[in-house]
């Protein structure tokens, strides 16, 4: 099953550049056109130089984003910016942060996790991926020959066996501590004593890791490591990807919903969708101001359009209706999607791929602005994931719809990387 081990971190040196703080970044896939730019002027060590770089005029084949990310990672090593830790460790990794109202705390290990074909059922992705962004990260990573950001992986210990050994490290004053522009504190410690790294890799050793976030990335290294073994014709670094491993029963971790914004739309169909879906959802009214609550109190989808919002409360045994484990038919999001989206309003799989009817977003402001503007026709909502859940539907080898989790927060980039080489 799962094979982990430790690797030596190439980390940046605060004595040379400052507050770490200043030269960490989010990862690339979350970074705004605002933000890259941000990022490129806080530091001229930013690690953003890496993994979203500046595009230029005259930029060509010979002269590019990902090539600059080559030369950068190569200056600042040799110029001591970075450097590679000592000893090979596994690292304690936590985020403390606010959400919902409260002080939040997510801990786990980051790690060399061995690359797996998904055919295999040890790494399992839980959501399909788009081909542009891995086609970047594909010439990123043959250009700087290293794992920049980290995958988020899940795997489940319901009894906390491996806490011990966190909290154990955790008694120690941590190697870094970087507070991102949102105020969330990234924290790492070494683990070193081979005794309790084997520990950890034992424990793992019959385990499944689902992807949480970082599909994009993990296929790319997998592909990586097949050019590699071509080119080599043997087995190198390039067989495992850095990634952080975190208990889906961790108490903290938050997933927010992503809601469905839609358009291009028939009249006819939003004409006849509220009397259509009578058969299979109770109606109810619901306000824009309380959708939200009320949903969660009732286990519902919400609706918004010109009518109005309203409560979708699912009728008993409508889960039957969809294929599939326990896990998917008791998604809600699967619900929305095979019996609205697709059954009602023709919006299937080839219509999500080319995003003709749906915006995303986890701001319900946004999506009941978009319907108010007459940007959108129709808004839907949907409640928290549990995060069991994604392990469980991915261990069923199924995956969830597009942008079906947003994990807060996010791996903080800059913090660790491995050189594949």
């Amino acid at each position: 099953m799962a094979q982990i081990r430790p690797f030596a971190a190439i980390r940046y040196d605060e004595k040379v550049v400052g507050k770490l703080s200043d030269v960490t970044s989010p990862p690339y896939d979350v970074i705004s056109p605002e933000d890259r730019t941000y990022y490129h002027q806080l530091h001229p060590n930013n690690f953003v130089r890496l993994v979203l770089g500046e595009e230029l005029p005259g930029d060509d084949d010979s002269s590019n984003r990902f090539i600059r990310a080559g030369e950068y990672l190569d200056k600042w090593l040799e110029q001591g910016v970075l450097k590679r830790d000592e000893q090979p460790s596994i690292y304690v990794y936590q985020m403390i942060f606010e959400a919902d109202g409260a002080i939040k705390s997510v801990r786990g290990f980051t790690v060399a996790t061995k690359l797996q074909e998904y055919s295999e059922e040890v790494i399992l992705p839980h959501e399909n991926t788009l081909a542009r962004p891995k086609s970047d990260l594909a010439v990123l990573i043959r250009q700087v020959k290293a794992n920049l950001d980290c995958i988020y992986g899940l795997y489940a210990d319901s009894q906390f066996k491996l806490d011990a050994i966190m909290e154990k490290a955790m008694t120690e004053t941590p190697i870094e501590e970087a507070i991102d522009k949102n105020g969330i504190i990234n924290r790492l410690w070494a683990i070193t004593d081979a005794g309790e790294i084997a520990k950890v890799a034992a424990f793992m050793s019959d385990k499944q890791i689902a992807i949480a976030d970082g599909h994009h990335r993990y296929e790319t290294a997998l592909a990586y490591r097949n050019e590699m073994r071509e080119k080599t014709g043997g087995a190198g670094e390039y067989d495992y990807v850095m990634m952080t491993l975190v208990n889906v029963f961790e108490k903290d971790m938050t997933i927010y919903p992503t809601h469905r914004v839609l358009g291009n739309l028939s009249s006819d169909a939003l004409d006849s969708l509220d009397s259509n879906l009578a058969d299979a959802f109770e109606i109810r009214a619901s306000s824009k101001a309380r959708l939200i609550e009320h949903m969660a109190k009732e286990n519902a989808i919400g609706m918004y359009s010109a009518g109005g919002a309203l409560l979708l409360v699912p009728r008993a045994g409508i889960e039957s209706q969809i294929e599939g484990s326990e896990a998917s038919r008791n998604l809600e999001l699967n619900v929305l999607h095979k019996l609205i989206l697709e059954k009602h309003l023709g919006i299937g799989e080839e219509k999500l791929r080319n995003q003709a009817h749906i915006i995303y977003t986890r701001d319900p402001e946004e999506a009941f602005k978009m319907v108010d503007s007459n940007e959108r026709q129709v808004a839907f909502f949907v409640n928290h994931i549990a995060v069991k859940s994604v392990l469980d539907i991915a261990a069923a080898g199924e995956k969830m719809p597009q942008k079906a989790t947003y994990f807060f927060p996010k791996l903080l980039s800059g913090l660790a990387l491995r050189k594949l080489d």
